[in-house]
């Protein structure tokens, strides 16, 4: 009998080593062809067509003086929960890539439930559709949604809310910007027959403080959209580039708010 059950861990271990080596494939092979389709074409917005606050960030952030950006990958380090009232926040470890044209990006994540057992995930949106992959411990799927109407809505705002680690976005004509007073600006982006808006809050000195964007949070028939806000919390100069490096995700929900996901950023490389 113990035979037997060493053998079983040892298949079981096999299996994970193998199903985790196919994911990370698979991830990479993402990215490289989110890189592969990257474009060369240079923002056609002029600055001075944009919102004044909106300007007044874009400058500021140093965009001015490095060109434009063409993708961005940073990773990232954080704690996450799943619900409300989830008292115990989980480890995370992710990565993401992020283009300006055409606009896209792959987030890829670990989230360690506790000691024993991991999540691994991927969200992904490219040419207008988006796709989410989250598997327990490598094998079992917790989560397989692609193509679908609200999620691409909710992940083409998503890639609006990150605007500020590839601000250049905020000059391609897939964003029609309108100002709301003088510090706040809301952007419409418009691509692949997806639309979605997201509102964009500065300070008094025109730094960037969040993002807020009503947006699907389930991907179901009877999914509704809540007001998630991006709260950046601190920034970093990166090669010339003022980007954010700590941020907060809250949803507000029908019964508060709910902080899901804190996390901070570190390792942010640009290609121009």
């Amino acid at each position: 009998m113990r035979v037997i059950f060493s053998l079983f861990v040892i298949v079981l271990a096999a299996l994970y080593k193998r199903s985790v080596w196919n994911f990370t494939e698979q991830n990479q092979k993402t990215k490289i062809d989110l890189l592969a389709a990257v474009d060369c074409a240079q923002p056609k917005t002029e600055l001075e067509d944009l919102p004044l606050t909106v300007q007044r960030w874009v400058a500021d952030c140093g965009l001015a003086d490095r060109g434009a950006i063409k993708s961005v990958q940073l990773k990232q380090t954080g704690f996450m929960r799943l619900k409300p009232d989830q008292q115990k926040w989980m480890e995370t470890e992710a990565e993401q890539l992020i283009s300006t044209d055409p606009p896209s990006f792959v987030w890829t994540v670990k989230v360690k439930k506790n000691p024993l057992l991991t999540v691994i995930g991927r969200d992904s949106f490219k040419g207008g559709k988006a796709q989410m992959l989250m598997k327990l411990a490598a094998l079992v799927p917790l989560a397989q949604v692609e193509d679908n109407a609200k999620m691409n809505e909710s992940a083409l705002q998503r890639y609006l809310m990150e605007m500020s680690w590839h601000p250049t976005a905020a000059l391609f004509p897939y964003v029609t910007w309108k100002e709301v007073d003088a510090t706040t600006a809301e952007a419409t982006m418009t691509y692949q027959g997806v639309t979605g808006s997201a509102t964009f809050y500065m300070d008094k000195h025109g730094e960037l403080e969040k993002v807020v964007a009503s947006r699907f949070k389930d991907t179901d028939e009877k999914a509704q959209r809540y007001p998630c806000i991006a709260e950046i919390k601190c920034y970093v100069n990166v090669h010339g580039i003022t980007v954010p490096s700590e941020i907060e995700i809250t949803w507000l929900l029908e019964d508060g708010p709910f902080t899901w996901y804190k996390f901070k950023v570190h390792d942010v490389q640009f290609s121009f």
